[in-house]
């Protein structure tokens, strides 16, 4: 949303990319009047905060010899602004999550003509709410058809309903008053209505720690049920449930997203995603990637012994200084092809998954997956894991911005 203003013409503002993980986004307005830039302070002003699971907006309101108001999305926490000077500046933010305000926090400054400023507003939690994640398998092979969260303290009582998404369940509650002590109890239903696995336990929201996020890493391993709270803070339960550790099989293992075509004298690389649609521990021992190369399909081992439940591993390109270590995971790489190529991921010499991207189909390939055109970077080739059924359809692909690590939703 564009800032408003009540006395003055609009001045260009850019919106910068501030936290760790966060995509970049620029935005610009259109200034009605020429004004020197020496009349002016530049201001960069960050909102410091915990990042919140479901974060929605960002919000900043500015009062001083203009009003502004600012509107960013999850992916924006820097304010880059011209202003101009006033004795006494006030700078008033809100984060919205899980579809309410969370967090506020303020600042009052005075701002000098030419000046630069580098701004911080320290933002405080109001409410809390509680996040829980289980992972189901794409095939849902538990047999969770139902399950409810319930949330009991002194004076109140939640009973939240599970939610389903392609490979998980959650269940996810209102806001929460801070400083309360809170009973949160699971139990997870087949289909006859009998619990398959329930658990108890409690925990106190505070300002530190509004929003902890319960997430179950496996139904078939003994796991650990991490609280996970402010950094320095970290409550464990260990649930002892039926091993899972295995071999991969068919459809357990699918490839999600495939780069060929990093932008040159950039930062990306190439790389291949996969993603452990099941809820046990894939073991990777006798697994190989094969990619096409100069239109050879070369193979090479995967370096990474296993991929735990409901994980999306990155299989980069060892050969390339700007693949993060944490993605690299085969013993070799060879330059993929742009604009047509196979990617197969074999183990004990059985294909779990593939698929060939082109332009356009051909005699050979009737659906291929998007890919970009010869000369052309940027995008990858993505899988809508809502699809994942029809995967070798090209509708259920989309090419787009790379996301390694992340799956993708995209039309």
């Amino acid at each position: 949303m564009s800032p408003i203003r009540t006395k003055h013409a609009t001045m260009a503002t850019s919106i910068l990319c501030a936290l760790a993980f966060w995509n970049c986004g620029s935005e610009t307005h259109e200034t009605g009047t020429a004004i020197s830039n020496s009349e002016q302070a530049s201001v960069a002003l960050r909102l410091q905060y915990s990042t919140p699971p479901l974060l929605d907006s960002l919000v900043l309101d500015c009062y001083g010899a203009d009003t502004l108001h600012y509107v960013h999305s999850a992916d924006s926490a820097l304010f880059n602004m011209d202003l101009f000077p006033s004795d006494n500046w006030s700078f008033k933010a809100k984060i919205y999550a899980n579809g309410a305000l969370m967090q506020m926090g303020e600042l009052t400054t005075k701002l000098q003509a030419g000046s630069t400023e580098n701004l911080s507003i320290q933002m405080h939690p109001i409410v809390g709410f509680v996040v829980v994640e289980v992972p189901t398998g794409l095939k849902n092979e538990s047999g969770i058809v139902g399950g409810t969260m319930t949330l009991t303290s002194k004076n109140d009582r939640y009973e939240i309903p599970m939610e389903e998404s392609t490979g998980k369940i959650y269940f996810k509650s209102g806001m929460l008053k801070l400083g309360v002590e809170y009973d949160v109890q699971i139990s997870l239903l087949d289909s006859t209505g009998n619990a398959i696995y329930s658990l108890s336990d409690k925990f106190l929201l505070t300002e530190d720690s509004p929003v902890p996020d319960l997430t179950l890493n496996s139904l078939r391993s003994k796991v650990a049920l991490g609280i996970k709270t402010a950094e320095e803070r970290h409550v464990e339960i260990t649930l002892s449930l039926r091993s899972g550790f295995r071999k991969p099989k068919a459809d357990n293992l699918l490839i999600t997203e495939y780069f060929a075509a990093p932008a040159k004298d950039s930062a990306q690389y190439e790389f291949v995603e996969i993603y452990n649609g099941t809820i046990d521990t894939l073991l990777l021992d006798d697994c190989v990637l094969g990619i096409t190369s100069s239109n050879t399909l070369k193979r090479y081992n995967l370096t990474t012994s296993e991929i735990l439940p409901g994980a999306v591993m990155v299989l980069g390109d060892v050969t390339s200084e700007k693949t993060p270590a944490e993605h690299v995971n085969t013993d070799g790489w060879s330059d993929m092809t742009n604009s047509k190529g196979s990617i197969i991921l074999q183990c004990d010499g059985i294909t779990l998954d593939s698929l060939y991207y082109a332009n356009a189909p051909d005699s050979l390939h009737a659906s291929v997956v998007p890919a970009l055109g010869s000369g052309k970077y940027n995008q990858s080739g993505q899988l809508n894991i809502d699809h994942w059924k029809v995967r070798s359809d090209s509708s259920a692909w989309c090419l787009a911005t790379p996301t390694p690590g992340e799956l993708n939703f995209c039309n």
